[in-house]
């Protein structure tokens, strides 16, 4: 899951206070279905949020502009950071005085939340449109067994590897393409004193979406498949799939100390103070290509960071002849339900459907260079650090956005686990790579029966 509070992906909400002053306003509410009463534009409500994404100080943009289009409805958000937040929701969603709206991930997030949540397919109907499902960008991964427990709010993939340009050019070397390319760009970054490629490799999620890069090189889609039991995890590519995982370690790209290393805060501290020119992050560390963001990021990381030029490659082909590189993977980072428990349905999806499918909000998310759920609003590339660069990656990204190879996240949390435990013992040597196979493929049998 994404999976840890990533605290800095958070930090592109800081420039949307700006943004929301200049976004068209959002369609107003019709009748909503019987089961939830529409809302009395003379009443007074008052809903509670929950969410790790964004944080206490982020969110005012939102709740803001939310606010200023519906003044009668006042929003009250709490931050819990991620570590704790299944625990907290999954305590508090079964009682009256709990959140009205609350995120979700996809995959074990949603499949473990859903019995509190309303279905918000006819709500989503009758006030989004026939058409809704067409309208906001993988609706899916927020449906499980028929139920729609969330609608997404942002997309974004994962399958990337971010690089410091200004490092780069100061080592006079490129981004890499290969394991080869990559071994050489390292012994160019090191001879300069800066850390080449940095992996937070304690928190599991990092570590599975590098491991879905690597054996998409292989077996392109072939890992969806088996996750949910419709291919065989011992099967050949993820074997070696595995294998390439420990050549990370044992070729060098991958310091050993990494699996006492956190992604979040502290490979991507380092990485944007300048002393590591790599890191395997997704789309939404996109906000990081604009000058905006750097100049925020100063208060943080020091003003060295706005003269820095960051940009996303596909992951390199470390398998040699790749099938396919740079295919992304993911869907919804975060989605809002709303409480099968809240008194105030009616305010709460009225929140919601701002949240996801107003041209506000969705402009707001957009600005800051992520996708917005809702298709019809594009992502500009203005405000960057270097349009060259940037701009073809973004375009890239569009397109790998509009058809991902699969889903970030395992719906199955055993599976999830089972997978994130293989590949640490891999690569601390404790598992050999077919061992680890087995041992995710045992899970996955467990998982279906």
């Amino acid at each position: 899951m994404e999976k840890t509070l990533k605290t800095t992906r958070n930090r592109w909400l800081a420039r949307l206070a700006a943004v929301a002053v200049l976004a068209t306003a959002a369609a107003g509410m019709t009748a909503c279905s019987s089961s939830t009463p529409a809302v009395d534009p003379n009443a007074k409500s008052t809903i509670n949020w929950w969410s790790w994404n964004p944080d206490a100080t982020t969110a005012q943009p939102w709740i803001a502009a939310f606010e200023k289009e519906h003044p009668n409805i006042t929003v009250n958000q709490r931050f819990i950071q991620i570590a704790d937040y299944p625990n907290a929701v999954r305590l508090a969603a079964t009682t009256d005085s709990g959140p009205d709206v609350f995120g979700l991930q996809v995959g074990a997030m949603a499949q473990q939340f859903a019995p509190l949540t309303t279905d918000l397919a006819p709500l989503a109907a009758q006030n989004i449109g026939s058409d809704w499902q067409t309208q906001l960008n993988a609706t899916d991964q927020l449906n499980v067994k028929g139920k729609q427990v969330g609608l997404p709010w942002m997309i974004t993939g994962g399958g990337l590897v971010w690089y410091n340009k200004t490092i780069l050019d100061k080592a006079g070397t490129k981004p890499p393409t290969t394991l080869a390319e990559w071994k050489d760009t390292c012994t160019k970054v090191e001879a300069i004193g800066v850390k080449c490629f940095v992996q937070g490799a304690k928190d599991s999620w990092v570590n599975l979406d590098v491991y879905q890069s690597i054996v998409n090189e292989i077996a392109p889609g072939e890992f969806y498949k088996a996750v949910n039991g419709q291919a065989d995890f011992t099967e050949a590519s993820f074997v070696q799939a595995f294998d390439a995982w420990k050549s990370l370690y044992t070729d060098g790209i991958i310091d050993p100390g990494a699996l006492g290393t956190t992604e979040y805060p502290d490979a991507n501290d380092a990485f944007n103070k300048g002393e590591a020119a790599m890191i395997a992050l997704g789309t939404w560390n996109d906000d990081h290509m604009t000058t905006a963001t750097l100049a925020t990021a100063a208060t943080t990381y020091g003003p060295q960071i706005t003269s820095q030029v960051f940009a996303p490659i596909a992951f390199p082909d470390v398998v040699g002849g790749a099938k396919k590189t740079g295919r992304l993977f993911g869907g919804p980072d975060v989605g809002w339900a709303v409480s099968a428990k809240s008194k105030n349905q009616a305010a709460a999806f009225t929140f919601v459907q701002w949240l996801t499918s107003s041209q506000t909000a969705q402009t707001m998310m957009a600005t800051s260079l992520q996708t917005p759920a809702l298709k019809s609003v594009p992502v500009p590339d203005t405000g960057l650090t270097d349009p060259a660069v940037q701009q073809p990656a973004l375009a890239d990204q569009a397109t790998q956005i509009s058809n991902l190879i699969g889903a970030r996240q395992i719906s199955n949390a055993d599976v999830a686990t089972a997978l994130g435990q293989a590949l640490s013992a891999v690569a601390s040597g404790q598992m050999s790579s077919s061992v680890a196979a087995s041992s995710v493929e045992t899970a996955i049998k467990a998982a279906n029966q």
